[in-house]
């Protein structure tokens, strides 16, 4: 009887317990990789880390901060970083709502091209990046090739040397690739509103539009939000997609906050990078906390 009631009283302990063996390794990942780098990055911030100092870095408090605003680069790649993010989030959101309605109708073959929509997201940024870099040369890309061989060789731009157009090139890759995740995201938003609203609305004679805008826009909100939200974080973030089209260039044309700070770190200036990276995840912070405010705001009570 003894053992018995051991053996239910260890039962009991490990259901109670259960959930944290699951959780604490997850746990323990992102405090490791993420709080700690945090803490870590907000601490030599404040410091000369270098690769010529490594061990042994020297408090300067606010040089780095200082040394940043200062910059000839900082505000011009700040501004950049804003464009890429607002025109990369319009794109990407706008075709993939626009993607989702259309791939939420019954047709033949609807299967086939949500898998093709989907695939540039799945392939690697890096490859991307150097695929359109051959694509958008000036006299043996192909895009330019196509426009003369039809006629329209007044369109044939330097899509990568010209400083008025290189930002858009950049910013409309980036979006060609991830339009297919957030079709994904709000497909299955679309998915999960229930068909007895349509069939009530047809009932009651409602048109296609109508009930568009009275059902399906205003349930998929909550989806549509989530992929505002992602698209402005990741532009903000962005890096690969310029680190492989344009290095940055032409004359700083595509320069971006990212980009600064991986420049900081080739030069062995650690601390400054750190300080660079800093600035970043404030800016993020600053603008996503009332961007998801606003966002809530206007989602319906369900």
């Amino acid at each position: 009887m003894r053992d018995m009631k051991k053996k239910s009283s260890m039962n009991k302990l490990e259901k109670k317990y259960y959930p944290l063996y699951i959780v604490i390794p997850g746990v323990a990942i992102f405090t490791i990789f993420y709080i700690f780098a945090i803490g870590g990055g907000f601490i030599f911030s404040f410091t000369d880390w270098s690769i010529y100092n490594f061990e042994s870095p020297n408090f300067i408090g606010i040089s780095n901060f200082l040394d940043l605003f200062a910059s000839q680069s900082f505000l011009p790649a700040l501004g950049h970083t804003f464009q890429f993010a607002i025109i990369t989030t319009i794109i990407k959101v706008g075709i993939g709502l626009l993607f989702a309605l259309l791939l939420n109708r019954a047709f033949k073959g609807r299967n086939f091209f949500r898998a093709v929509i989907f695939l540039p997201c799945t392939i690697g940024a890096l490859v991307i990046g150097y695929v359109f870099t051959f694509i958008l040369q000036p006299d043996t890309g192909i895009l330019n090739i196509f426009l003369r061989s039809i006629g329209l060789g007044a369109l044939a731009l330097n899509w990568l040397g010209d400083t008025n157009v290189v930002l858009y090139s950049v910013c409309t890759v980036e979006s060609w690739m991830w339009i297919g995740f957030n079709t994904a995201i709000i497909l299955a938003g679309l998915q999960s509103i229930s068909g007895d609203l349509y069939e009530a609305a047809r009932i009651d004679g409602a048109s296609a539009w109508q009930t568009t805008k009275s059902i399906t826009l205003p349930l998929v909100t909550p989806s549509i939000n989530t992929t505002i939200t992602l698209c402005v974080i990741g532009g903000f973030n962005i890096f690969d997609i310029v680190m492989s089209m344009t290095n940055g260039g032409p004359n700083g044309a595509t320069q971006v906050i990212s980009k600064l700070s991986y420049d900081a770190m080739r030069v062995g200036t650690l601390g400054y990078a750190s300080a660079i990276n800093l600035v970043q995840f404030l800016l993020i912070v600053i603008i996503i906390s009332p961007l998801l405010s606003f966002l809530r705001r206007r989602e319906p009570d369900i």
